[in-house]
């Protein structure tokens, strides 16, 4: 990758040359890089490195990510599937839910056992077991 200052440089040695291919054996580029450049610079565009280009774009967009606050603000036990199919998205459920926690959400898991209604308290408990212990 060249710096914007080499960038320059190879311009400017092309605009005095105009032989591509010596500007590009001693930038140590291909031909078409010095062509690239140089019609960069006709055309007044930055030579500058494009990194706001590079990657993959992010499917989900900043309108559905306020969608899909508001849901779980106003029902805060609604499941990804739910939040899928109330906005009509069309990503999977991992991004919805990788798109949840960078909100900073957390979500608990619910346990195929629900707790006993009836279940003695903690304290009672460890009351039992001394009472077996001493005994």
């Amino acid at each position: 990758m060249l710096e914007k200052q080499t960038r320059e440089l190879m311009v400017k040695a092309y605009e005095r040359t105009h032989n591509a291919t010596e500007v590009a054996r001693n930038f140590s580029v291909n031909r078409s890089t010095v062509y690239l450049y140089v019609n960069k610079k006709k055309n007044n565009i930055s030579l500058d490195v494009q990194t706001s280009q590079r990657g993959r774009k992010p499917k989900l967009t900043q309108q559905n990510l306020d969608d899909i606050k508001s849901l779980i603000d106003g029902q805060p036990d609604i499941t990804i599937r739910e939040i899928s199919e109330k906005l009509a998205l069309s990503v999977c459920d991992e991004t919805i839910r990788r798109a949840i926690i960078k909100m900073g959400y957390v979500y608990k898991k619910n346990h195929s056992t629900p707790q006993s209604v009836n279940a003695p308290d903690a304290a009672q408990k460890r009351k039992g077991w001394t009472k077996e212990l001493s005994n």
